[in-house]
């Protein structure tokens, strides 16, 4: 079917096997949290080469049990970056404590680690680092600083599912590492997360945090619960829809690093318009080619008539209302405010698609000199 319109993301369904997994899933009459979730989590940590996995109902979720697993509670501080879905600020809210907003980088959108060390008090307790659209170049730098400190290290690695820092896959550097499987990540299972840690003390309780505070497998009866807990568990379905796409992660993860490859050769960079870069070399995968604009919203619109959706960039944490605060020490995010957009990421794009885009892109660019 021919589309009239060039998506920002969408999600890619392994249709037939997630179909035959699903039949499975309804012949065992076990649609709840299982042995199907068990085998999601087991590829997960082999893929990602970490020991514990536990999925979860939601990326924010996620952080929000691993903060708690770090016994983050009232009263305490986690710093996270100004520049961010509102969910990392959400989670840090959940446990109670209060998220400190510092200012990000210009060249990349992470945090910046000079203003970090200047929120850095009594009262930090955790640095939530964001691994904004795959990128984590400075996470050493955080955990250096982090253990100078004695801050724990909980990874929003919502964007950077497969994504790596030389080696090592992000998520999997710090105390814990949380995920996302949204519809418009690499993988998704509609909705979902999954927390990961090499920590087997954190994993336990996280364990018994996503399910009412019980220890061991539920018998419905007289269990034995030993902490406060939650509901945050996963489905047997939802596993079904994500297992047969994890089958061919390493193509999608390539995929996405061509895309920015062509967007980085096509496009016309300046000043008023640039690349927000990725380091391929170093194993970084760009779920989403973000970009600088200084007429971002007339690019925007002018992109929507020609059936290509872009999306805007998040309003900077301290402009929303539940955590309104004025840009002082926070500059950058001021320069970058209103002046950030993602483009057409999908793994459906096609090259003519592709090229579209960089013609539309430098033609308005040509225009607006």
């Amino acid at each position: 079917m021919k589309r009239n319109k060039i998506l920002l993301a969408e999600p890619v369904i392994e249709s037939k096997d997630t179909i035959l997994l699903i039949k499975k899933v309804l012949s065992a009459n076990f649609p709840n949290e299982g042995k199907f979730a068990r085998s999601f989590e087991s590829k997960i940590s082999k893929l990602l080469k970490v020991k514990y996995v536990t999925v979860t109902t939601s990326g924010t979720i996620s952080i929000f049990l691993a903060l708690k697993a770090v016994d983050i509670k009232k009263n305490d501080e986690v710093i996270i970056p100004n520049m961010t879905f509102p969910a990392t600020a959400n989670a840090v809210k959940l446990t109670g404590a209060k998220p400190i907003l510092v200012d990000v980088d210009r060249k990349n959108l992470l945090i910046d680690e000079k203003d970090l060390l200047k929120k850095i008090n009594k009262k930090t307790k955790a640095i939530v680092p964001v691994h904004l659209s795959g990128r984590g170049s400075n996470i050493k730098n955080i955990l250096k600083i982090a253990k100078r400190k004695k801050l724990y290290v909980i990874e929003d690695a919502a964007e950077a599912f497969m994504s790596k820092n030389g080696n090592k896959y992000l998520g999997t550097f710090g105390n814990a590492g949380c995920f996302s499987f949204a519809p418009n990540k690499i993988i998704t299972t509609g909705q979902g997360g999954a927390v990961v840690t090499n920590n087997k003390l954190i994993h336990q309780k996280i364990l018994r945090l996503k399910d009412q505070g019980r220890v061991g497998i539920t018998t419905g009866g007289e269990d034995n619960y030993v902490s406060i807990g939650y509901n945050f568990k996963f489905t047997n379905l939802q596993s079904a829809l994500g297992l047969p796409q994890l089958k061919n992660i390493k193509q999608r993860v390539a995929i996405l690093k061509n895309h920015y490859k062509f967007y980085k050769k096509h496009l016309i960079q300046n000043k008023k318009f640039k690349l927000i870069g990725f380091n391929l070399k170093k194993g970084e995968c760009p779920l989403w080619t973000d970009i600088y604009c200084s007429k971002r919203n007339k690019l925007f619109k002018f992109l929507r008539k020609q059936g290509i959706n872009c999306r805007y960039f998040w309003h900077p944490i301290n402009t929303c209302m539940p955590y309104k605060q004025s840009f002082t020490n926070l500059k950058n995010s001021k320069i970058l405010n209103r002046k950030l957009m993602w483009l057409p990421s999908s793994l459906n794009l096609s090259k003519k698609d592709l090229t579209k885009i960089c013609n539309k892109i430098n033609q308005f660019n040509l225009r607006n000199e």
